[in-house]
């Protein structure tokens, strides 16, 4: 650091990342008693190492396979994996913010960007679009760097933050568009040794994609056939608009927390006497103040056109990485009173945390969700009890439902690995040949026959049919049904 004051600036951000961060992995530690949905997906696929999945491109369940392999399956692994993708977002935004911002403002864009919803209800789910979150503001980083004459590393840089955000999610696309118009509104084309820079960037961004785009032809482009359920969907006039309206309106009921404390800023502010300056930075119509506004909105504007012209059907999780620039610019705009707002901005972002947990903690009383009631731990005791009972040696697979099936296998010993679904593309890693080696633990729900869940060969096969009953520690009941195949060959199962 260059001086003192730049030590403490960057102290209080890492200890407002590390604070988010810690009590966003707790929280749903202690609430919920089976993991979120897309936790459980990807610790279904963390038992094999692909170039991509049924769904998605292959990077965030690489980093969950490297962190079980250091620190062993769990489900607090996983929020404490996703929580850490989002403190290293929210450093990186604190990065653009220094790049545009003096440094109180700076802290400041970074506590207002804390409680966007994106960041703390849904930070603890593992899935691709927290884990591209970093990928987002990295590039944005390097944009900002660039436009005040970075050289070829930071170009370097660009490239592979939206390679491993391309490896993360498809999505990232929008935000390549997104720096390749915050570079031409700020200039940079007529910078030294552009075109050189240029194709450093871009073989960055794609070669990492080579062995991605091999697994794609040779798995019929199955992530494609994904994703083209929403971008495919062809809506008519009317809902192109509905979807629109809805898509836009769901994305500021999500920054409403981190708008509600710049209003509650405000409101310390206006009673906290006497009044002082406040801060307005004439660069703000600066390059790189304009290429922030360019990163922050074109995600957003994008998906909108997406919609209002190809027809296409929004999933609000999109504006986790669309939205996640828009606090940032929002506070590079904004006239605050520099010296008293840190902390009445600080309080805010508090007292908006504080809800937030008191949120979730009333809905996990009141109206709870199955991540809530279903007692996975207790229920994989029982079907480990119901698996002896009947099978000798260990559970090698379990097959079912993907969630239930999932959360089962976590609690097993040795975390065996989930055919989700009864449906072999979505676990090409387990081998054909296993259920006859070593046999298998079936899951179902209750709601449906046990055979209507099963290919006709595993129901053919299925015996020892139970329905197995638990209690969380509330005394609230969940349910499975559960069955065994046994296996057919003699020798052992290794």
């Amino acid at each position: 650091m260059r001086n003192p004051a730049e030590f403490r600036g960057a102290t209080a951000a890492l200890a407002v990342v590390l604070a988010c961060a810690l009590i966003w992995s707790l929280v749903p530690a202690v609430l919920l008693s089976a993991p979120h949905g897309d936790n459980v997906e990807q610790l279904n696929w963390s038992h094999g190492l692909q170039w991509g999945y049924l769904k998605h491109p292959p990077l965030p369940t690489w980093l969950l396979r490297a962190a079980i392999d250091v620190f062993g399956p769990s489900a607090a692994l996983t929020y404490a994996l996703a929580m850490a993708c989002v403190a290293a977002a929210l450093l990186l935004l604190w990065l653009c913010a220094r790049e545009v911002m003096e440094p109180r403002r700076a802290l400041i864009a970074l506590l207002v960007s804390t409680a966007n919803y994106y960041l703390m209800g849904r930070g603890s789910f593992l899935n691709h679009n927290t884990v591209m979150l970093p990928f987002v503001a990295l590039s944005a980083w390097a944009v900002l760097r660039i436009v005040n004459g970075g050289g070829g590393a930071m170009w370097l840089v660009l490239g592979l933050a939206q390679a491993l955000g391309l490896l993360t999610k498809y999505q990232m696309g929008l935000c390549v568009i997104a720096n390749a118009a915050a570079l031409l509104s700020a200039g940079v084309h007529r910078q030294p040794r552009f075109w050189p820079h240029l194709a450093l960037a871009a073989a960055a961004t794609l070669l990492p994609l080579v062995p991605h785009a091999l697994w794609l032809v040779d798995h019929q482009f199955s992530t494609f056939e994904y994703a083209g359920h929403s971008l495919l969907a062809g809506l008519g006039p009317l809902q192109r608009f509905k979807s629109g309206v809805g898509f836009v309106g769901q994305q500021l009921a999500r920054l409403a927390p981190a708008l509600l404390v710049l209003a509650l800023a405000a409101g310390i502010d206006a009673v906290w006497r006497p009044a002082v300056a406040r801060s307005a930075k004439a660069g703000a119509r600066s390059a790189k103040a304009q290429a922030l506004a360019v990163l922050a909105l074109t995600p957003m504007a994008g998906i909108v056109l997406l919609i209002l012209i190809a027809g296409v059907a929004p999933q609000n999780h999109w504006g986790s990485s669309a939205t996640l620039l828009i606090p940032l610019l929002l506070v590079s705009r904004l006239p605050l009173a520099a010296n008293r707002s840190v902390v009445a901005v600080a309080v805010a972002t508090a007292l908006c945390h504080a809800g937030a947990i008191a949120w979730n903690v009333a809905v996990w009383k009141i109206d709870p969700g199955p991540h809530h009631r279903f007692a996975a731990r207790s229920l994989a005791a029982l079907a480990q009890r119901h698996w002896l009972q009947h099978q000798s040696g260990p559970i090698r697979l379990v097959v079912g439902p993907d969630w239930e099936a999932g959360s089962i296998a976590l609690y097993l010993p040795g975390h065996p690995a989930v055919l989700p679904n009864a449906d072999p593309r979505q676990a090409p890693w387990v081998d054909p040949e296993l259920i006859s080696r070593c046999g298998a633990l079936v899951i179902g729900r209750t709601g449906q026959p046990l055979e209507r869940q099963l290919s006709p060969s595993e129901a053919a096969n299925a015996t020892d049919q139970t329905v197995l009953e638990a209690r969380d520690w509330l005394g609230r009941e969940s349910a499975i049904q559960a069955a065994l195949i046994a296996p057919t060959r003699a020798a052992a199962c290794d």
